[in-house]
């Protein structure tokens, strides 16, 4: 049992996003009677790239109280609608598929039957792109601009759940400056030892300087370094290699190649990789990232300059990673979120989508148990987490299986084993469309899905891994009286 009544101190080693976040959630979440400290390192800094949020991003804000129009305004933000794919499967500059951020209760995804959707089945039945229906697109495929698009979300127009990009730097600055305004103790200073007590919980850190920061429960944030994670608290690592070849990162600026910032994030499928193009207002933050047994660093810089055709200056180092996470991010009095608990290939932005659950799922639990929490509660928050980190590795491992092979890599990529859960949802997608059953077991014990299955379709029919014929049978099974809507549907997107 773990019992947070009484607590004096609560400690979030490290700064970044994730840091400065949990500890406003955490400023929320306790009384004023409990201090938050937030320790971290200007000589270290962030692994700082360009960012972007998914669905529970807007959400995440209210939940600490952020405005909207502030928060844009000082992080450089820009509009997300969702993700453009282009080259993943001829390799040609004009192979495009889109995941948009699509409402589950859109036109299409508000009529369920039998357990599927059967205007997305009627779609794929014709070969009709998943995103036809969507009010809005024609805004992302046009490059409308950031005034153009805020229009069309005051004014309902999209059938698009808005999300923002912005600049990594900016918003741990703007997180911190507001946390700062609500009494939370910001501590410039590096942490060189971290002591524990018999139970293996920690009860105070050690700075360079010998200064002694006791506390009672602390929050690792500590993102690539993870210095409690797995060195202090145990936890086994759990690697993603077998399934997700790429491992270094090489990030960059450059100038817009549209008039305006795109509405999406482009992931853009290079040699040994892809490369990811992030647009803010006055600039893209970009990057390549790949596969080191396919390409070296300078030929990956190399190969950037030729793609674009000028020469760019890399942001930082190399960033070297493996992919994969820790299977207990909550072990004794220490919580780890962000980079620290586990990373991979930021393709559909999903670190900090993962960073968002993690807090709120741990919210919810505090809240839920007041604040005494037992052992087995615990347990399933790390089960439940591990769980969210499965759905995470299935979901992007589908975006690898594509048809391109005109590289050493992409050949490699085809080559590379399934995991068991999409394998048998795959199998599944072969005979049938898509359902919420099929994804159901990345929700454990309160957690929400990181993605809907709605998300899955929009990929996986943007790649042709749901054959026309597959969906026959759901669309034969619906009521006759309910079939004269689907054609309906159908001869109004050829309108």
């Amino acid at each position: 049992m773990l019992s947070l009544k009484g607590i004096k101190r609560v400690v979030v080693l490290g700064g970044g996003t994730a840091g400065w976040y949990t500890a406003l959630t955490l400023r929320k979440l306790f009384s004023t009677n409990v201090e938050i400290r937030v320790m971290e390192s200007t000589e270290i800094g962030i692994v700082g790239v360009g960012e972007g949020g998914l669905l529970n991003f807007q959400t995440a804000l209210q939940s600490v109280d952020i405005d909207f129009n502030e928060f844009a305004r000082e992080t450089n933000a820009t509009f997300k609608w969702g993700f453009c794919y282009e080259g993943w499967r001829t390799g040609e500059r004009d192979d495009k598929y889109y995941h948009p951020f699509a409402s589950a209760n859109g036109s299409a995804s508000k009529w369920e039957e039998l357990g599927h959707f059967p205007l997305f089945s009627a779609m794929i039945n014709n070969s009709i792109p998943l995103t036809s229906y969507l009010k809005g697109f024609d805004l992302i495929v046009n490059n409308a601009s950031q005034e153009e698009a805020r229009n069309a979300l005051n004014n309902q127009a999209v059938d698009i759940i808005n999300s923002f990009h912005f600049d990594s730097y900016k918003i741990a600055k703007y997180l911190k400056k507001v946390a700062l305004s609500r009494n939370i103790i910001h501590q410039d200073v590096i942490v060189d030892h971290v002591e524990t007590d018999e139970k293996g919980h920690v009860t105070a850190l050690i700075t360079k300087e010998q200064e002694k920061i006791e506390l009672d429960f602390l929050v690792d944030a500590t993102g690539l370094a993870r210095k409690v994670i797995g060195k202090v608290v145990p936890s086994e690592w759990y690697s993603f290699k077998e399934h997700l070849l790429l491992d270094r990162a090489l990030p960059f600026y450059m100038p817009h190649p549209l008039k305006n910032p795109y509405l999406v994030s482009r992931a853009i499928a290079m040699k040994s990789g892809w490369m990811w193009q992030i647009p803010l207002i006055d600039r893209v933050g970009a990057g390549y990232v790949y596969s080191s047994k396919h390409i070296s660093d300078d030929d990956a810089l190399q190969e950037i300059k030729d793609y674009l055709g000028y020469e760019v200056t890399p942001q930082q180092n190399v960033i070297k990673f493996e992919p994969g996470c820790y299977r207990q991010v909550w072990v004794g009095n220490v919580l780890t979120v962000g980079l620290a608990s586990g990373f991979v290939e930021p393709l559909e932005a999903t670190s900090i989508g993962q960073m968002i659950e993690v807090v709120r799922n741990f919210t919810r639990v505090l809240v839920t148990s007041q604040g005494v929490v037992s052992d087995n509660a615990i347990r399933e928050f790390n089960e439940s987490n591990f769980a969210s980190w499965m759905e995470i590795l299935d979901f992007l491992r589908m975006h690898y299986d594509c048809p391109r092979r005109d590289t050493e890599f992409w050949q490699d990529v085809a080559k590379t084993p399934l995991t068991e859960n999409y394998r048998a949802f795959k199998e599944c997608m072969q005979v049938r469309a898509p359902r919420l059953l099929d994804i159901e077991s990345y929700m454990l014990y309160g957690r929400r899905g990181m993605f809907h299955v709605v998300n899955w379709m929009f990929v996986a029919a943007g790649l042709g891994l749901i054959p026309p014929g597959a969906v026959v049978n759901d669309l034969m099974a619906i009521a006759p009286e309910k079939k004269q809507a689907v054609v309906d549907f159908l001869n109004s997107l050829n309108r």
